[in-house]
């Protein structure tokens, strides 16, 4: 290892650690505002079933239902992200450590080539990069795949599968029958006429005489 290489890794390693450190921190507020609203809610909702069991009136499964959606949906949509954050904070915790590591070789006198702290540093900054770089590319390929999945939920449930494939094939050959369009032919610009010639003038003037 040099002091340009070690330079240069500690320059990556703070930048990632900086822009990292702001992009999960945004998640993880994102999430706990999510977690406390939906907390909030329920929380108002048991109150009130809670009351009308004091009453006399037992919840009904469709309030009963609700909730217990309403946790597994919160589950569901907190879960990939407080993994996402556990993973970033054990990245942070390699990178610092290791960061430390470098800094120290760097205060040393004579301290040699350190091959093995360069390999080191080197794995552990493309680990870094590697995760900031996936988490929003992972959140958004998730979040497209649920999309997709949840919006053609119904339309699975409802049909089985031997109908919608039969119906694929249909749209598929449909397709693949249709004709081209026919296409109307092009009627000729103005400026492309041909020119008269001098015989045709010659014609018209005897006309005129």
């Amino acid at each position: 290892m040099s002091n340009d290489y070690a330079a240069v890794l500690t320059t990556i390693n703070a930048a990632v650690l900086l822009v990292g450190t702001v992009q999960y921190t945004g998640l993880m507020r994102r999430v706990g505002d999510r977690v406390f609203t939906t907390k909030r809610q329920q929380t108002e909702a048991k109150r009130q079933l809670i009351e009308q069991q004091r009453g006399g009136i037992d919840p009904s499964a469709e309030a009963l239902l609700q909730l217990r959606n309403e946790r597994r949906e919160l589950r569901k949509r907190t879960l990939p992200n407080l993994v996402a954050s556990l993973v970033w904070s054990a990245t942070c915790l390699l990178m610092i450590t290791n960061q430390m590591q470098v800094l120290a070789w760097l205060g040393t006198a004579q301290s040699g080539a350190a091959a093995t702290l360069a390999r080191r540093s080197f794995l552990v900054t493309l680990i870094g990069v590697s995760v900031l770089v996936a988490e929003p590319l992972a959140r958004d390929a998730y979040r497209l795949w649920r999309g997709l999945w949840k919006g053609s939920r119904g339309y699975r449930t409802q049909y089985t599968r031997h109908e919608r494939r039969r119906l694929q094939r249909q749209i598929r050959t449909a397709i693949l029958s249709q004709p081209e369009p026919a296409t109307a032919p092009t009627p000729p610009r103005p400026d492309t006429q041909p020119a008269p010639s001098p015989m045709t003038d010659q014609v018209a003037d005897q006309h005129l005489a």
